[in-house]
């Protein structure tokens, strides 16, 4: 009793004296990444939609919230809290069920997502005419849909570099490649892709999302000397966030594949986190 108001009293003098208090534990975010969702073909990158009606209900049961990249910058930049159960529903790709299947049970459970667009993929199947059920990519008509929801934060996830090109993967630099080569390469994908979904949405990304999680020192140098504040990788595991913004690249995921234990996976992503100190 006597300790419980010894501290009551040291906090309340930090206050008055305008010395910030120790802040709480920092805040652990796990990261779960989906690609596409449908009824067939379910595997390592699609679930079916039960399976994410099913994670949405399970979440909130165990008193989880969804948050943005946006709330996570908030709190990194401005102190401002988060949720005591913070987790982040990751989208790659832009996949058309993003719009079609995901929109509506975000609706439902009044969840928002994160979803990090191919811009070249976007260009490519807007350019398609008609309306097709297994058209893969959303268009960008789409993508304004699931942006103006409220529960649609759109990231860069590349203009081209989902793919492999000469001699390198994703983001990978290229073999004899010179670094000023290998930043105007990278840049001027990457800045297309923010012009494209500027223009296209009203949306500015802050976050790039790695192609295959591929990344290096030499592409997070790129990426934050352009202004990015986050990066997504497909690295295992969660997150402790603090007021330190570097804290912010390299961010761990959780990659939720058809068939795959939840509640299994974030107790192991965490135990990785928590081992790796």
């Amino acid at each position: 009793m006597l300790r419980s108001l010894i501290g009551l009293l040291f906090t309340a003098a930090l206050l008055a004296s305008g010395v910030p208090a120790p802040e709480k534990t920092p805040p652990e975010l796990p990261i779960l990444m989906y690609h596409d969702v449908k009824t067939e073909g379910a595997g390592k990158d699609a679930v079916t939609p039960q399976e994410l009606e099913e994670d949405l209900r399970w979440l909130r049961q165990e008193g989880y919230t969804a948050v943005t990249m946006a709330q996570v910058l908030d709190y990194v930049d401005e102190g401002q809290p988060l949720p005591e159960k913070p987790v982040m529903l990751s989208f790659d790709d832009g996949c058309q069920s993003a719009v079609t299947v995901v929109l509506p049970l975000l609706r439902e459970y009044d969840v928002p997502i994160v979803l990090s667009v191919i811009g070249g993929s976007a260009d490519e199947f807007s350019a398609m005419p008609g309306e097709s059920p297994r058209r893969a990519h959303a268009t960008w008509a789409q993508l304004r849909t699931l942006a103006d929801s409220g529960l649609g934060e759109l990231q860069n996830h590349s203009y081209g570099l989902h793919g492999f090109s000469a001699g390198a993967w994703g983001c990978d630099r290229r073999s004899g490649e010179s670094r000023e080569d290998y930043f105007q390469r990278l840049a001027g994908d990457v800045m297309l892709a923010q012009e494209r979904i500027w223009t296209e949405t009203g949306c500015l990304p802050s976050v790039f999302t790695y192609p295959y999680g591929r990344y290096s020192a030499q592409s997070e140098e790129v990426l934050e000397e352009l202004g990015f504040r986050a990066t997504l990788t497909c690295d295992f595991g969660t997150n402790v966030l603090t007021r330190d913004p570097a804290c912010l690249f390299g961010l761990r995921r959780i990659c939720r594949s058809h068939g795959a234990d939840l509640r299994a996976l974030l107790t192991q992503a965490g135990a990785v986190t928590h081992q790796k100190g």
